[in-house]
């Protein structure tokens, strides 16, 4: 399901013009259509569909109002036609017909036609209803299919609602006042000989506005996985993740792979140095370079990857997995039990007294997950952290580092 985005001002929320199309996609599939197996040409030939409208967008990113009757009123009719699809007959000389044979000759090896003769039937009038209404319904509503927003008085801009702050991209704000006709000057001064992905904190941008114009912040939080970020779109195309989401996902690669697993000292400051090297990262984060594009991050894991090499770092020949006793001791004993087997405890002696730390510390209570699989490798990111001096960037919680 595409996310909903809500307005500070609240009563409005906002959905990515290019998740239209797939909210149009995965309403269509999701009631009765879904429940047949058979009905998959329908999702690649729908597939298709949506991918020749959403060449129209170029990839802009953009916000556009989200009108959830509209969309429900769109659903609820598709699936009120499509329930009764085979009760109409579809003139074969139709040109939609013409066209979908293109698409359906990949499924006729499956599924032969002369034997199956019903069930292309079928297919053919369902695929005729949904894209006649889909033509409609984006016919009718053009604004959310193209570039550009029609609406001069209501400029809408995303804000990163991050733990650690809320920003906005200052060249993304500066093109919707200009398009709004707003006076820029102080922000273009502000962001003169700035990257695209500078960004400007949320209480510092009504100091760069000129009257009051009528804003909508829409609040866009950053996904993430427990060691990986969720890719946002940027700008014109591109993709990207928080400065601090690179870092941390860097030091928890080490982790599970083991870098660190009976590693001698030098190993282990050789490797301590690497990690330090993102330091730029995080200091940019707090200059203002708080998104990384995806160029950039390709670049910069190709170097951590070559400094590795270069220092003969590498995974251990033997290395060790977490191993699943440590299900049947959970207390602070099995942990350091299951620190020591990894080898861990000599690399980082301070990462037993750790181990004792976050079973009596509330401070550290939120790296005791309820999964002691993740408690293990919490400690030893944890002691990486800590080493590298990167402690102030990132917050314990009760979902554990809070980036």
């Amino acid at each position: 399901m595409p996310k909903i985005y809500n307005s500070l001002k609240g009563g409005h929320s906002y959905i990515y013009k290019h998740d239209i199309l797939l909210l149009m996609q995965y309403n269509l599939m999701d009631g009765h259509l879904q429940a047949n197996e058979k009905n998959f040409p329908i999702m690649a030939i729908t597939a298709i569909y949506m991918r020749t409208k959403e060449e129209a967008l170029n990839d802009k990113c953009e916000l556009v109002r989200y009108d959830k009757e509209k969309f429900e009123e769109l659903k609820n009719r598709l699936e009120s036609k499509t329930s009764n699809m085979t009760q109409h007959n579809l003139n074969s000389h139709d040109p939609e017909f013409t066209e979908l044979r293109k698409h359906l000759q990949k499924f006729h090896q499956q599924t032969p036609v002369p034997q199956n003769v019903k069930y292309f039937e079928n297919l053919v009038n369902v695929m005729d209803i949904i894209l006649t209404d889909f033509d409609a319904f984006i016919d009718a509503n053009p604004s959310l299919f193209r570039n550009g927003n029609d609406d001069k008085e209501t400029l809408v801009v995303r804000l990163f609602d991050e733990v650690k702050c809320k920003h906005v991209f200052g060249y993304e704000l500066m093109e919707e006042l200009q398009r709004c006709g707003c006076n820029t000057v102080k922000l273009e001064e502000a962001i003169q000989a700035k990257d695209p992905t500078y960004s400007l904190l949320f209480q510092d941008v009504f100091k760069l506005l000129d009257g009051n114009p009528n804003i909508h912040f829409i609040a866009i939080p950053l996904p993430r996985t427990r060691k990986r970020a969720v890719w946002v779109p940027a700008i014109d195309g591109h993709y990207c993740i928080s400065a601090r989401d690179l870092v941390f996902e860097f030091v928890a690669w080490t982790v599970v792979k083991g870098l660190f697993q009976g590693a001698s000292d030098e190993q282990r400051d050789n490797l301590m140095g690497i990690l330090k090297g993102l330091r730029y990262l995080l200091d940019g984060y707090n200059n203002g370079y708080r998104m990384v594009l995806e160029a950039d991050v390709k670049r910069i894991r190709k170097q951590i990857v070559d400094k590795c090499k270069a220092h003969g770092i590498a995974q251990p020949e033997h290395f060790k997995d977490i191993r699943r006793v440590i299900y049947c001791d959970t207390t602070e004993d099995g942990l350091k039990a299951e620190l020591k087997y990894l080898g861990v405890d000599k690399v980082f002696p301070e990462i037993l007294e750790l181990a004792d730390d976050i079973y009596k510390k509330p401070e550290l209570k939120a790296l005791r997950e309820t999964d002691p699989y993740q408690t293990v490798e919490n400690c030893q990111i944890q002691c990486i952290i800590n080493r590298a001096g990167f402690t102030e960037f990132f917050v314990h919680s009760t979902t554990w580092f809070v980036r």
